[in-house]
Order: structure tokens, then C-alpha cells, then sequence
């Protein structure tokens, strides 16, 4: 396969992926917010989805690029993640893998813990990745709030 080919298949890979994942998601549906940064009550920038778009351990649903995933089954912060939904290596789409235990990137599937870490880099591919953005959390009215840093 030609550069360009592998080029424009890997874009249109990329693509599909998140768009695949966007709409296994339920999206805006979640009953989220998103506050643009510097709005208002000194929070930053946050974004947020209905407890109910995530209620099974496991689920996912990404928002405003962030993903939100449920690792237990209360309602506490301790019970859920919020993770930047895009690869830092090439801006593949992040999937959370609960049987197996890892967010995988859909491009290269370069691996990372639900803290963050990098558990391997991009596979097949040329340059390295660096640890996800996690964001605190907070849980308040029904909704799981990320405030991003």
C-alpha cells in the first residue's frame, strides 16, 4: 500500500471509529451540560451526562470529547472516570474495554489504564503516546460532572 493510500484509509478509519462510538453513545441525550471556559462561578470548563446514560459497570458514552465510563455500581465519584476521548498519540477514538480492563485507542490501539497510564504505545506506527488527561469528578442532581483541566 502507498503512503497516501495508507493516509486517507487511516483518516477515514479514524473517522468511522468516532462516529461509531458516537452514535453507540447516547450523546446529548444524557441529559448533559457543558459550560464554556470562564463561565461563571470560577469552575472552568465542565461537562456533564444524566447518571442514567451510563447505569450498567462498563458502560460508556463520550461527551464534548471526554469519556465517561462506570467502573461500580453505586453512584459515587469513585464509581465512574472521565477521561479525554481522544489518542493523544494521533487522535484516535478511546474506548473503554471493561473485560479486559484498559481504554484502547480504535487507530493504534495503544492501551492505557483507567488512571491514565500508558500500558503500551501505538501499535504498527510511528511516534509514542503520553499518559490521558483524567478529570476530577463530582456528582450532583442526577449528573456526573467532569471539570477539565
Amino acid at each position: 500500500m502507498k503512503r497516501g493510500e495508507f493516509l486517507v484509509k487511516g483518516i477515514l478509519l479514524a473517522c468511522s471509529g468516532a462516529c461509531v462510538l458516537s452514535a453507540c453513545s447516547s450523546g446529548d441525550d444524557g441529559g448533559g451540560t457543558t459550560n464554556p471556559p470562564g463561565g461563571g462561578g470560577g469552575g472552568g470548563n465542565t461537562v456533564s451526562v444524566s447518571l442514567t446514560a451510563i447505569p450498567n459497570i462498563g458502560d460508556q458514552i463520550i461527551k464534548d470529547r471526554v469519556l465517561f465510563f462506570r467502573i461500580g455500581g453505586g453512584n459515587t465519584t469513585a464509581d465512574f472516570v472521565a477521561t479525554e476521548a481522544v489518542c493523544p498519540h494521533q487522535g484516535g477514538a478511546l474506548a473503554w474495554k471493561e473485560d479486559e480492563g484498559y481504554i484502547e485507542c480504535s487507530l493504534h490501539f495503544a492501551r492505557y489504564e483507567e488512571d491514565g497510564d500508558v500500558i503500551r504505545g501505538p501499535q504498527d506506527a510511528s511516534g509514542t503516546t503520553r499518559n490521558l488527561k483524567v478529570y476530577a469528578t463530582s456528582i450532583n442532581n442526577g449528573n456526573i460532572t467532569a471539570t477539565l483541566t
